[in-house]
């Protein structure tokens, strides 16, 4: 169903594909998750981050929670891009992908993949520095410097609106804080006027 919904609205989505439900045909389509990575995969400007795993590998069950972290860290405005998805995917069903050329041979292998399949880079070989740790903080550098995009996260594009509200905030007190000075000194004034001339 989540499949179908990705073809129904082409839109950025996570998907998890294990081997319970790797070659299901979806409903409404012909298809079923690898050829419709496949299918993904092989279009020129998309662009796949993917993590495979190993069931019951230590490093993989560190990883897989903090790569989940993606789908509540990420803002809407870049989930809902049509030419990004998010893959993590059992490292026996990796095999039946055709456009992953190169299989992986550790686990947990995470790769970013564009250009019909022929451009990868795994995680480790990019210039992100996160000491070895497989963390969401290390994944969104990653995912920024490979889009090109700075502002990706819920809390980035909400600290803009943030910060632009309170810009205005802080521009409108201001405004009344003179008037405010202003209408005191004015009143000040008066005062000692009053005072002189008594």
């Amino acid at each position: 169903m989540l499949q179908f919904i990705f073809y129904l609205f082409n839109i950025m989505v996570f998907l998890h594909i294990d081997k319970s439900n790797a070659y299901k045909n979806i409903k409404k389509s012909n298809s079923n998750l690898v050829n419709q990575l496949d299918f993904f995969i092989n279009k020129p400007n998309n662009k796949v981050f993917i993590l495979i795993y190993m069931e019951g590998c230590g490093p993989c069950m560190v990883t897989r929670p903090e790569w989940e972290k993606l789908k509540n860290v990420l803002h809407k405005k870049f989930l809902n891009r049509k030419d990004i998805i998010i893959v993590d995917i059992d490292k026996n069903v990796v095999e039946n992908v055709k456009y992953i050329k190169s299989k992986p041979n550790s686990f947990p292998t995470i790769r970013f993949i564009t250009n019909n399949g022929n451009s990868v880079e795994n995680y480790e070989d990019s210039n992100i520095k996160d000491d070895g740790k497989y963390t969401i903080d290390s994944f969104v550098e990653w995912i920024k410097l490979k889009t090109g995009e700075n502002n990706i996260t819920t809390s980035e594009m909400g600290n803009d609106k943030k910060n632009n509200n309170s810009r205005r905030r802080r521009s409108r007190r201001s405004i009344t804080n003179n008037r405010r000075n202003s209408s005191r000194r004015n009143s000040s004034r008066r005062n000692r006027s009053m005072k002189i001339k008594v």
